[in-house]
């Protein structure tokens, strides 16, 4: 088998054909957006037409097969021939002929090789397409949840300005204080409500990106928190197999390519044994003056190129270059995704310890906020900035650790791509895709 020749794992790449129906090229999307992160992904999956065009591809690439595996049977050819023989009047010699292959030393085989290796390309291909989709979808959600949380805690922001706003304002017509404090606290609502509006046209520009991969305006729902993927990242993390991830498997494959192509070029040194049969029958005129009507001939055919000018030579040697590029390739493309994996697993490991850390920071700045106010009414001892900048240091704390959590998220699904398990993070494995189910 030719994957089993270049070291390719088929099974991460088998794609078994399913019964088409129109729901599955054009799923038919709910009346309600999905809160569920996973269903919301997979809905992406069977929508996005990149994903289809691939699968197209796909199926165009099994045609290719059958095309080449067509010159191990016999071809069956037939035709007629009309005119004139000199003294033997006008007629026609119709023809049935049949070609048999019988040995041409790898020249088909080297074709369908080629033909199957082009194939486990676009599955690898289709695959890739399809983890690219669940990326993408996923990391929009997650832009989508984070400014949904920063504006809440904008929202939070603004008003606990507007309470320090109102007690300042409260101080000042009592006498208790100067009307500068109330001035300094309207500022500061107001940079506050600025920052507000900010987030708010983000948070819009992210959901018309979501909107575009799910093909679903969003409107006012709001996303559910995500699905950790810390556990599995933690079960896998020994147990990391390169093969897995598509790019690896589209760079085996182009060394298959390329491998049936040399060995295409040098079958072609070599001639092609091959059966012939063919049967004649004269009609017309010239049928008379035949001593037979019909004839039939078997002969064996031996035929090969002599010369072509060395441009088999050089076809030959390019291949045997595009060989090694190819194999060349796999061990780059290898190297590259560990360096990213290993970047990424860092990230998740060290935004783990940053949550810890900020959210003992959050617990110490409450404490905080708590003491000043205190002293501010009680004692007078802390003046209305203290107040102000310890509401707007928890709301910056809060805005850190909701931007920790979805930087790790982000880096979780960054990194389950790279090692090809997303879509076994997703539940995608032995589900049907637009058209085709795809096995593990």
């Amino acid at each position: 088998m030719l994957a089993d020749k270049l070291q390719i794992k088929p099974a991460q790449i088998e794609m078994q054909p399913a019964e088409k129906n129109q729901a599955s090229r054009n799923p038919h999307l709910p009346a309600e957006w999905p809160t569920d992160w996973q269903q919301a992904i997979q809905q992406a999956v069977n929508y996005h037409p990149s994903i289809g065009s691939s699968i197209a591809t796909l199926e165009s690439a099994g045609f290719s097969i059958d095309a080449a595996s067509a010159g191990y049977l016999p071809a069956i050819k037939a035709g007629i021939t009309s005119g004139r023989q000199e003294d033997e009047g006008n007629g026609q010699i119709a023809t049935v002929g049949l070609s048999q292959m019988l040995y041409d030393f790898g020249k088909t085989g080297s074709a369908v090789d080629q033909a199957s290796a082009k194939y486990l390309r676009q599955q690898a291909a289709v695959l890739a397409q399809i983890d690219t989709i669940i990326q993408q979808t996923a990391l929009a959600m997650n832009e989508v949840y984070r400014y949904a949380q920063l504006l809440d805690n904008a929202k939070k922001e603004v008003k606990a300005l507007r309470n320090i706003l109102a007690l300042t304002q409260m101080r000042a017509d009592a006498g208790a204080s100067t009307r500068v404090d109330p001035v300094q606290a309207q500022a500061r609502v107001e940079a506050a409500l600025a920052q507000q509006q900010d987030i708010e046209i983000k948070l819009q520009q992210q959901k018309y990106h979501l909107q575009s991969l799910i093909g679903q305006p969003l409107g006012s729902t709001r996303l559910s928190a995500p699905v950790s993927l810390l556990p599995l990242i933690e079960r896998q993390r020994n147990h990391i197999d390169l093969n897995r991830n598509p790019e690896i498997l589209m760079a085996q494959a182009d060394a298959a390519v390329a491998q049936a192509e040399l060995r295409s070029y040098k079958a072609q040194r070599y001639p092609t044994v091959s059966l012939e049969a063919n049967s004649n029958k004269y009609m017309g005129d010239i049928a008379s003056s035949q001593r037979h009507s019909q004839y039939q001939n078997v002969y064996l055919s031996v035929n090969s190129t002599l010369y072509q000018g060395g441009a088999l030579v050089a076809q030959e040697s390019a291949s045997a270059r595009a060989l090694e590029a190819a194999r060349s390739a796999i061990a780059s493309k290898k190297l590259e995704i560990t360096d990213q994996q290993r970047n990424y697993f860092q990230s998740v490991n060290g935004l783990q310890r940053n949550i810890s850390l900020l959210s003992r920071r959050m617990k110490t700045i409450l404490e905080t906020r708590a003491l000043y106010r205190e002293k501010y009414l009680s004692l007078g001892t802390r003046n209305v900035l203290d107040l102000l900048n310890a509401e707007q240091e928890i709301s910056r704390a809060e805005q850190d650790l909701i931007n920790a959590r979805c930087d790790l998220w982000a880096s979780s699904v960054n990194y389950v791509v790279l090692a090809g398990l997303a879509r076994e993070a997703f539940n995608f494995d032995n589900q049907l895709i637009q058209g085709l189910r795809i096995t593990s």
